[in-house]
């Protein structure tokens, strides 16, 4: 069968196997930031003998007293549906059951921004528990946070009058401070008295996703994009939130409109390979996976995985061995590294 026919297939399977997810319900959820998962929100009946207990601890290495504890989180996704989400403390535990038992990822947010993706793969049935614990360095973390401040304060900046720079500054530590309510309420006032603020609509669909409130999320993005096309932190966001109401195509043109913005973008093409892929169009998500693996080839290394999952699916286990090596190579010391070994070693590369 010709690859690429193969890959596209593989994308209905991916879907159909997503529609099977369990969600779970758990209070912490509320501590979710802009979308971090990609794909259609789960179901509520899992397959049968499909559940499983998973677990660990998150650290934050090279933190001070002298830094601001930040707010994390941890969710759980399986082939791309968040699952669960739950809030932890620097060196805390997290705890998740009625996880599905395949194609299981975790995400770790921090300030309600996603930091990094760690797949864990099929998790061993109960009795037995899955372990996963997680390490963090704060030089990490600050570089994303002044990644972030640079496109708001640089290419994408909004003159205010001196009153709405003070409001926009209220709701923004309103926001920091985890006082969401307020800060939608001090965002909401802002646009109404400058509906053209497009980054103060960017900032309220940040926290109307945080609040599940993801048609308020996605509207308050659009209006941002309708303001300033070329926005992209609210282009990429849009098309997550779309993702994760399974409007594919939707996805996908938000998503190409964000890379013609931004060619160098490889959080766009990273989430457009995924709006590909669940709308079944295989061969056109591999090219930008891996282009976004080209462009941040450490940050997006789990990619790798990715694309070693979709290629063993397919039966192309050589191919998948390749992308399994390559991962190895940017992170050498992966807890899973005997067992992407093995499978490296039982399908060798032709």
């Amino acid at each position: 069968m010709n690859f690429f026919v193969r890959l596209c297939l593989l994308g209905c399977v991916t879907t159909a196997v997503a529609a099977n997810v369990l969600g779970q319900d758990d209070e912490a959820r509320q501590a979710s930031g802009l979308p971090t998962y990609i794909g259609n929100r789960p179901g509520t009946n899992p397959g049968s003998g499909q559940d499983a207990r998973l677990s660990g601890t998150v650290e934050i290495q090279g933190l001070t007293e002298q830094n601001k504890a930040p707010s994390l989180s941890v969710a759980v996704l399986a082939n791309g549906v968040l699952v669960a989400r739950q809030r932890v403390q620097n060196r805390g535990s997290f705890n998740f059951t009625n996880v599905p038992r395949n194609g299981v990822t975790l995400i770790v947010e921090i300030d309600n921004q996603e930091i990094g993706s760690y797949p864990v793969g099929t998790l061993t049935p109960p009795p037995m528990s899955n372990r996963k614990d997680i390490f963090l360095t704060w030089a990490s973390i600050e570089r994303k946070n002044i990644e972030r401040n640079e496109v708001l304060s640089l290419r994408n900046a909004y003159i205010r009058t001196d009153e709405n720079q003070k409001a926009f500054d209220k709701a923004i530590s309103a926001s920091k401070d985890k006082n969401a309510s307020n800060a939608v309420k001090l965002f909401r006032q802002l646009v109404e008295k400058d509906a053209a603020d497009f980054v103060a609509w960017s900032e309220l669909g940040n926290l109307y996703f945080k609040d599940e409130k993801y048609q308020e999320s996605e509207a308050a993005f659009a209006k941002a994009v309708g303001l300033k096309g070329d926005f992209l932190p609210a282009l990429v966001n849009l098309g997550k939130v779309q993702l994760s109401q399974k409007s594919f195509e939707s996805a996908v043109q938000t998503l190409s409109k964000a890379i013609e913005v931004q060619r160098a973008s490889a959080e766009a093409h990273h989430y457009l390979g995924e709006a590909y892929l669940q709308s079944k169009q295989g061969s056109k998500a591999v090219v930008h996976l891996n282009k976004a693996l080209e462009l941040a080839p450490q940050e997006k290394a789990e990619i790798h995985l990715r694309l070693a999952m979709l290629y063993n699916a397919a039966g192309l286990k050589d191919r998948a061995s390749l992308e399994y090596k390559a991962f190895l190579e940017k992170v050498p010391d992966h807890p899973e590294k005997a067992r992407l070994e093995k499978y490296i070693s039982d399908n060798p590369v032709k």
